[in-house]
């Protein structure tokens, strides 16, 4: 897709004392996540002009930079996770007013600093805890990043499985005090030491984040969940038919796609998200798709042969490292009750990661 491409972090690799069903256990959780949202072929280049041809200028020892954007790497520790866990007669175990603290160290110190998610992480978790095999899912809609420069103020979402991959977090932020004005895409998947891929850019996040909450959150507690109601997805993603709809470059050289359709393939180990994606799609665009950097969202429908999943899409793409798009859908026919959580990355065939969990997907 080198158009399209898509956070905090959680209990992946760290011993928390938890609350599990009245008694106290030491447990070693670790989140997981998924892959982005609807992926899709890189826009065709823009004509060329002054702005818009950038040159992608790496600091010795800084950022990725596409004129006003950068692309950012880095690596986040979490020394403070302080939360209860309760659970369900029937398994389901939940977490609510979690508060998690955590040390963000990137190649851009406007985005290094403190993490806090104070008292505002949620998370509901199926699986054996004790013997570290779960999935969850986690949400938070107040996050911060501070440093000496300012802050940022943001919202959390994402996935988590063990064993194996751990966290998928993804966090759009909106910065004040001397970063007002820049909004920040962070993912962050693993465990301690979480990677970081983010990009900071002109501008607010793209809907629905950069409004106020307008999904449905989680309950307190949910209903039955069926024994194989979770399952943790992998699988491959192809964009043959695309339509990038129109596109307009205004005085500062951006290239603002609009109306466009992403139609796909998706392959994954579990029939029911395996089929054709069909996504409309819009993006802003610094320089051209072989050398610059975008930010892109629509919504996103999933088609297989049970039924079909409805969604939103958010991401980011840069000619390095390629997309990350991140998709929460809630099912439908077959599937109502069930959400899915898809992250794409990369570049075609983009790779997928997913996870299926009982109810709606949290709110932004």
């Amino acid at each position: 897709m080198n158009a399209r491409g898509t956070a905090g972090r959680l209990l992946v690799g760290v011993v928390i004392t938890l609350a599990v069903g009245g008694y106290s256990a030491n447990v070693s959780l670790s989140p997981s996540t998924s892959p982005s949202v609807s992926p899709s072929p890189a826009p065709p280049s823009p004509t060329p002009s002054a702005a818009t041809s950038l040159s992608p200028s790496p600091a010795a020892s800084g950022p990725l930079t596409f004129g006003p954007v950068s692309v950012v790497t880095g690596t986040s520790t979490c020394p403070t996770m302080d939360f209860a866990l309760t659970t369900d007669p029937d398994g389901t175990h939940h977490v609510r007013g979690g508060n998690v603290a955590c040390n963000n160290k990137t190649d851009d110190p406007r985005v290094s600093g403190r993490h806090t998610a104070p008292g505002t992480w949620n998370a509901d978790l199926w699986g054996d805890v004790g013997a570290g095999r779960f999935s969850l899912v986690q949400w938070a809609t107040t996050v911060r990043l501070e440093n000496d420069g300012g802050a940022w103020e943001g919202k959390l979402t994402g996935g988590a499985a063990l064993p194996g991959r751990g966290d998928s977090i993804v966090l759009w932020y909106k910065g004040t005090g001397s970063y007002a004005g820049l909004s920040y895409f962070e993912l962050d998947t693993g465990q301690d030491p979480w990677r970081i891929q983010g990009q900071v850019f002109p501008g607010d996040p793209p809907p629905p984040y950069s409004e106020d909450a307008t999904g449905t959150e989680r309950p307190e507690a949910g209903g039955p969940v069926a024994g194989d109601a979770v399952a943790v997805i992998e699988g491959t993603g192809t964009c043959p038919t695309v339509d990038l709809g129109e596109s307009t470059t205004d005085a500062e050289g951006v290239t603002h796609y609009r109306g466009g359709t992403f139609r796909c393939t998706v392959t994954a180990d579990d029939p029911r998200v395996s089929g054709t994606e069909t996504a409309p799609w819009n993006a802003d665009l610094w320089g051209t798709a072989d050398n610059g950097a975008l930010v892109q969202w629509g919504t996103s429908r999933l088609e297989s042969e049970g039924g079909a999943w409805e969604g939103q899409f958010t991401g980011v793409y840069s000619s390095d490292p390629g997309d990350i798009i991140a998709i929460w859908y809630e099912g439908t026919g077959d599937y109502a009750g069930l959400s899915y959580f898809e992250l794409w990355t990369g570049s075609e065939p983009w790779t997928i990661q997913g996870q299926i969990f009982p109810g709606d997907p949290p709110t932004p």
